[in-house]
């Protein structure tokens, strides 16, 4: 992907963000509430795939889609991120996961993904992790400023993308498990 398209998709982003107001955590239940989307609803729901959607919708609404992450428990933030990475990389690869602000919590994924017992998933992450020496930088100008026009990176990024698409961890049957392992905790 040309760093022209990155960048226009940056400026969307931008764009949406300033639109949108942050709101509290009560404006976040009046929202939800009048979209039919209350928790208790999707604790009803009995199939592992739809229940998993919907509670992804519900968690990155409520945390603002990572702009108030204070808002989430830490188990709630551990499912978040897993479903941030999994989200971007299935539409762009590592290298759309780095770029845009899911990868602000790229120093996370390791832990959140050993914590639901996505080990392969995990170590896959350690390896695109590593291309930016050990800490990856909260600034998605300085994340894309590692990766850009570096074709080492890229190829290890690609590498990394085809090993995720294998699906070596069932993840979406490991974070329903991890969810209702720590049901409590989502609310």
């Amino acid at each position: 992907m040309s760093y022209e398209v990155r960048f226009m998709g940056f400026l969307d982003k931008i764009f949406e963000k300033v639109a949108e107001k942050k709101g509290t955590a009560e404006d976040f239940e009046k929202k939800s509430e009048a979209q039919g989307k209350t928790l208790a609803d999707i604790w009803t729901i009995e199939d592992e795939t739809d229940f998993i959607i919907a509670l992804d919708e519900y968690v990155g609404e409520k945390c603002n889609h990572g702009d108030a992450m204070e808002r989430l428990s830490a188990q709630e933030r551990i499912f978040y991120i897993t479903q941030s990475l999994e989200m971007e990389v299935n539409n762009g690869g590592f290298s759309q996961y780095f770029f845009n602000s899911s990868g602000d919590f790229a120093n996370e994924l390791v832990a959140a993904f050993t914590e639901i017992g996505a080990l392969s998933t995990a170590e896959i992450c350690k390896k695109a992790v590593a291309i930016f020496g050990g800490e990856v930088p909260a600034d998605t100008f300085d994340r894309d400023d590692v990766i850009s026009d570096n074709e080492e990176f890229e190829e290890i990024l690609n590498e990394c993308d085809d090993a995720f698409y294998e699906y070596p961890d069932a993840l979406t049957a490991l974070n329903y498990e991890y969810v209702m392992k720590n049901r409590a905790f989502f609310a």
